[in-house]
């Protein structure tokens, strides 16, 4: 919640704001009055907004007015005066004027007062966004007078608000950079790919419903019509909520004649006003609609100019079903494309296979990719086969490869163009099975194997301490100590087998082998020996 402070100084900020785009003194009194404001506070911020303005002409000279004052006060003898200062009493004539949100007597208000209140303890003098009811975004306005006057309130800035920047030529970014809308509205969601004889959603956001006689979708193939379908907003017909002038119908592409493969349509819009005025919004979204075909376009639409094609495929989803596989390859998408270079997916089509939930063969599996899905090539392309059984990613055939759906992918998968990446894929893939190995082969410390046998004693003075060792983590550096003396250093690159020539005492000697591999894992080997010398 906002304190009376914060409330001002939001308040100067919008006049500060408006004033210097031309808005006249009176045009700003007068907005904020009919939106609840008392007229002496806002008279009060108008007229420090001047007093501002000629501060600030004058910045210079009060300054050196300021230093030549504190020069001159410094030769007067300094007196001290105690000031008390006193907070809000409580009392059944003083609260909060919940109209200007200001600590004031009950006379001193002119809307409603909440006797024994600070205004930072109530809601309604939450500041935000007020949408008021014709549609205009209000920053910086009081929760109370907003409600009130049947608008609103949301606590954010009116900036922040997908409604107040995009949705109506009233909205706060509009206004504020003097932005005019070209057309009557948006295409408010974007059909993907689907089998011929499905059903399509088609929506369309106006503006402006003003006068507005009926809202048609015309389906058109090259330009030419085949297909119109009425638009509603009357929350019956996929449409949102009644008049939220959100328009929209389901469209049965039964009407279409048959074809083979695929097929793309355009949406245009025709918004039909009173007295005749007609508006055409052409190419607002548009239709693929596939026939005897299961290799279906998903993230894009088929593009003949893209260079590469990526195409899923499903093994062992039997007891899933397509659902799940339609899931899985979202998901599988979702992380690839979090890599940066590949955020935009531009070079390549996406394709989902649906002619079956397991294949016979991987012959098979790219015969049916190369028949269904457009301009496939086993030389710039790749089919990836999710299967939930796999716990890694296999190469299957060159650009075919298999792999767990809930893989990960390495940070450099974008070193390289997509056209080397595709052919070896899997080296930049994790699965969980692979990230698991992968932490335990980290974690793995190196294997020392003595073959200097200690059950026995030596009569000589002089032997070769025989060891060998093994890590994952190359490079491994090696360490002999006897009694506690280091005797023996090196690093290998490799599995080695030491003779360390070692001068030992009578009685027992100590050995201690230690070796340390590059992330840091130890391992050590304890050897005694004991020797009689005559």
């Amino acid at each position: 919640m906002l304190n009376k402070k914060r409330i001002d100084k939001k308040l100067r900020s919008y006049i500060g704001e408006h004033a210097a785009k031309g808005y006249s003194k009176h045009a700003i009194r007068h907005v904020l009055i009919s939106h609840g404001y008392d007229e002496g506070y806002v008279d009060g911020l108008l007229k420090k907004h001047s007093e501002l303005r000629l501060v600030k002409a004058y910045s210079i000279f009060v300054s050196l007015l300021f230093m030549l004052s504190i020069f001159a006060f410094n030769l007067i003898p300094a007196k001290t005066k105690e000031q008390q200062i006193t907070g809000f009493a409580a009392s059944n004539d003083e609260g909060c004027c919940t109209s200007i949100c200001r600590q004031t007597s009950k006379a001193e208000c002119y809307g409603g007062l909440v006797a024994g209140k600070k205004c930072n303890e109530l809601e309604e003098c939450n500041v935000g966004c007020c949408i008021d009811k014709e549609g205009y975004c209000l920053t910086n306005y009081l929760q109370g007078n907003c409600i009130s006057g049947y608008g609103t309130s949301i606590n954010k800035d009116c900036s922040n608000l997908v409604f107040c920047r995009n949705i109506t030529d009233k909205s706060y970014g509009a206004r504020r950079y003097n932005l005019k809308n070209k057309a009557a509205g948006f295409s408010y969601s974007k059909s993907n790919a689907d089998y011929y004889k499905s059903s399509f959603s088609i929506q369309y956001y106006l503006y402006d419903k003003t006068n507005v006689a009926s809202v048609i979708a015309q389906i058109k193939d090259n330009g030419n019509a085949v297909d119109s379908i009425a638009l509603y907003d009357d929350g019956s017909h996929n449409d949102g909520s009644k008049n939220d002038n959100l328009y929209g119908n389901n469209w049965l592409s039964s009407k279409i004649k048959d074809f083979e493969g695929f097929k793309k349509f355009d949406v245009d819009i025709m918004v039909s006003y009173a007295g005749g005025i007609l508006q055409s919004i052409n190419k607002t979204q548009s239709i693929t609609l596939l026939k005897n075909n299961k290799c279906l376009p998903i993230v894009n639409e088929w593009d003949s100019s893209k260079k590469h094609s990526m195409i899923f495929a499903a093994q062992n989803y039997e007891d899933y079903g397509f659902q799940r596989f339609e899931t899985d390859v979202q998901n599988f998408l979702n992380v690839l494309f979090s890599a940066d270079n590949l955020k935009n997916n531009k070079e390549l089509n996406i394709y989902r296979l649906e002619q079956s939930l397991s294949y016979f063969n991987i012959p098979t599996l790219a015969s049916i990719a190369s028949s269904s899905c457009p301009a496939y090539s086993n030389k710039k392309d790749m089919l990836i086969v999710l299967d939930p059984n796999e716990e890694y990613c296999i190469m299957e055939s060159s650009r075919i490869i298999r792999v767990n759906p809930q893989a990960l992918f390495y940070r450099n998968i974008t070193s390289k163009e997509l056209n080397e990446t595709f052919a070896d894929f899997c080296s930049y893939t994790i699965t969980p099975k692979k990230l698991a190995d992968d932490i335990i082969a980290f974690a793995t410390p190196p294997k020392i194997t003595v073959h200097t046998l200690e059950n026995g004693t030596y009569n000589s003075s002089f032997i070769n301490l025989s060891f060998s060792v093994s890590a994952i983590n190359y490079p491994v550096n090696n360490s002999v100590f006897l009694d506690n003396q280091l005797v023996f250093n090196n690093a290998a690159d490799e599995e080695t087998a030491e003779n360390v020539a070692v001068n030992l005492a009578n009685g027992t000697n100590y050995f201690l082998i230690k070796s340390v591999d590059k992330n840091k894992n130890k391992a050590f080997a304890q050897v005694l020996l004991n020797t009689t010398i005559q």
